[in-house]
């Protein structure tokens, strides 16, 4: 049964405030399920399950399955549907600590609300208990600026922020006519491999301050540290910097260093 009839035979219309968009190519499904490398033993966090499509999948190679829908009326639906190993949490997923009941290793596969893209990635890199693979349904445009390389205009805050905790590639884009309703972008199915953060290597206001405002030069950026242009100058000459050089072109690793210089002149 598509959607679009689930939707009718419930008595509800996909939530535009939810970002409701639901993916019904079996095809791309059966693309995601097999991206998470699951094992029968496992668990699986899935935020956003809907109408139970990547649900379904999800429990044919998992353990368990603990999903997260912040809808009440879908959430009233699946639990209805009694569906093996499966544990639903109605909630906001931002706000819902799911791995209090994870006693071991565990993944998350979602095709997520788009508008949650940012903070959830957020959250998940913060995690005391951090997945060991995430797979995510994303906007295309998110996709593309998390593997921005250096040089790449996409390149920001979010970038480098997941430069310092994952590994990622975007597996395959994915048509707005795979979905129902179909929304007004192409979307792209990501794999996220988490590490062992580096995060305490980079000084993060620093980052942040200079993209808030990526389309200007770094010095210009950076105005609001308490640093002088001055020693923000010497400092990207001695890393042989230009000082028109934008945000956005800095790796990691020269992003690394100069935060570091600049937090020592802050501290």
């Amino acid at each position: 049964m598509n959607p679009s009839d689930i939707l009718k035979n419930i008595n509800t219309l996909p939530k535009k405030w939810f970002g409701q968009n639901f993916l019904h190519n079996d095809a791309i499904l059966d693309e995601i399920v097999a991206a998470g490398e699951i094992k029968d033993d496992e668990t699986v966090v899935e935020i956003g399950p809907g109408l139970g499509a990547l649900t379904e999948r999800l429990l044919r190679v998992a353990g368990k399955v603990i999903a997260i829908e912040a809808d009440r009326e879908l959430a009233d639906y699946l639990r209805g549907r009694r569906l093996p190993r499966f544990t639903l949490i109605t909630g906001d997923a931002l706000h819902i600590d799911w791995t209090i009941d994870i006693p071991g290793k565990y993944k998350i596969v979602a095709n997520i609300p788009y508008s949650i893209t940012s903070p959830l990635l957020r959250k998940i890199y913060h995690l005391e208990k951090k997945p060991e693979r995430v797979v995510l349904l994303v906007q295309k445009e998110v996709a593309e600026r998390l593997t921005a390389e250096a040089g790449d205009n996409s390149r920001g805050f979010l970038t480098l922020l997941t430069e310092a905790n994952a590994n990622v590639k975007i597996l395959r884009h994915v048509k707005p006519g795979n979905f129902f309703p179909a929304p007004k972008v192409d979307s792209s199915v990501i794999i996220l491999e988490l590490k062992e953060t580096r995060e305490e290597q980079i000084f993060w206001p620093a980052v942040e301050a200079a993209f808030s405002h990526k389309r200007q030069t770094l010095v210009n950026g950076l105005k609001i540290m308490p640093i002088s242009r001055n020693i923000l100058n010497v400092i990207l000459e001695d890393m042989k910097l230009s000082p028109m050089v934008r945000p956005a072109e800095l790796t990691f690793e020269e992003w690394m260093v100069l935060s570091k210089r600049i937090k020592e002149q802050v501290e």
